[in-house]
């Protein structure tokens, strides 16, 4: 049943992905709703599948960006095991928390992607790079994390009320 229900919540977000996050692009940032579910289903749920989800997740990111296979794949499997730590250490459920929790996380994984993407090309302006992208985008994930946590929240309410 989670595996269904991971392949559901994937299926929809790469559509959600394709679709809407170029209309509301802001100053050309457009959110990374992949990573997004992965960081709140980390932050929120504690499952095994989690982790494949969150590989799954991170080379769709790849097939749909760059065309280096396996740099996404491989930062959004770190930061999903940064997420369960972090969703198990320190779980507070406030929308100013969760914020800073989704910014710290997309930061980290913009500081991973940037660092495999280094190793492959070291004339790559590292620090320009995380000016320029990794922290604006971090800070504009963080700012759909609350739409992002309210379906997390209806999607375990409608699966509560299925299985009674």
């Amino acid at each position: 049943m989670k595996f269904l229900i991971y392949a559901g919540i994937g299926i929809a977000t790469l559509w959600l992905q394709l679709t809407l996050a170029p209309l509301v692009a802001l100053f050309g940032m457009k959110a990374n709703l992949l990573l997004l579910t992965v960081l709140v289903i980390g932050l929120r749920w504690s499952d095994p599948w989690y982790f494949l989800y969150a590989a799954v997740a991170g080379l769709a990111a790849d097939v749909f960006s760059h065309g280096v296979l396996g740099i996404y794949g491989t930062s959004y499997f770190l930061v999903a095991l940064l997420a369960r730590l972090t969703g198990v250490s320190v779980y507070e459920n406030s929308l100013l928390f969760g914020l800073v929790e989704v910014f710290g996380l997309s930061l980290a994984e913009g500081l991973i992607s940037l660092s495999l993407l280094e190793l492959l090309d070291s004339t790559m302006p590292w620090w320009a790079w995380l000016l320029a992208t990794a922290i604006p985008n971090a800070a504009y994930n963080s700012l759909w994390s609350p739409l992002a946590f309210f379906a997390l929240g209806r999607l375990q309410n409608l699966m509560k009320t299925a299985e009674t």
